[in-house]
């Protein structure tokens, strides 16, 4: 059940960024159950976790429409939680982790490892994929040992793509999208190293940078995402 919501989540989030859906367009669980191959249930989670990062909004009635989006509103959301993510991985680095908050971070790096190395089908890699990563950032950030970084981040979290761990998966380009998320990963594995040597300066700077790309990266290694028009 989790990976279906977790598809759903990143496709749609992907769809509803690149303009494929018109402000007009009513979004109905059961449509996108059908479209999706998956039940209802997760299709309803899904949809409600998206009007809640501020993407989609209830309409009169049932379903949900595309929220109008300010392109820029957007990319200074994503600068501002980069510079948080990266100050939680240099806490963590200078302060310290607890030996279940590296265990998590830890089984986050090998579930994603063995998705990427697996060749999982698109459903199981977006599912499966989403939730390690969620897992990693989340980790981070509430156990950073500076609980002044986790409030501020509760002032932006509910903005379009601030979310930690947010992802927006196109699975009719999956080799390409394999090729970005193992370079994602990739970096989860150095930001640990670093936190583990103690080094607050390198587990910054790749944190901001891994934190910052999460449209950037979308156009390097994938392309073909219409990231983002000024209104939806």
């Amino acid at each position: 059940m989790t990976t279906h919501v977790e598809k759903v989540l990143s496709i749609m989030r992907r769809k509803v960024v690149n303009g494929d859906y018109n402000s007009c367009d009513r979004i109905s669980e059961v449509a996108i159950a059908l479209e999706m191959g998956v039940s209802r249930t997760p299709a309803r989670i899904a949809l409600a976790a998206l009007e809640a990062e501020g993407l989609l909004e209830k309409r009169k009635g049932r379903g949900y429409s595309v929220r109008p989006i300010q392109s820029q509103d957007v990319a200074k959301a994503i600068e501002v939680r980069s510079v948080l993510e990266g100050l939680a991985a240099r806490n963590m680095a200078q302060n310290g982790m607890t030996a279940d908050t590296k265990r998590r971070l830890q089984n986050s790096i090998r579930q994603s490892a063995a998705l990427l190395e697996s060749h999982q089908p698109s459903d199981d890699l977006i599912g499966g994929y989403q939730q390690a990563n969620v897992i990693f950032h989340e980790t981070l950030m509430n156990n950073c040992g500076n609980e002044f970084i986790t409030h501020t981040f509760e002032r932006i979290r509910h903005l379009p793509l601030t979310a930690l761990g947010t992802l927006a998966f196109r699975p009719t380009n999956l080799d390409k999208e394999r090729r970005r998320l193992s370079v994602g990963h990739s970096q989860h594995v150095i930001i640990l190293d670093a936190i583990e040597k103690r080094d607050g300066a390198r587990a910054e700077a790749m944190m901001r940078e891994h934190s910052n790309a999460t449209l950037n990266y979308a156009d390097l290694f994938v392309g073909d995402y219409s990231v983002i028009s000024v209104d939806l």
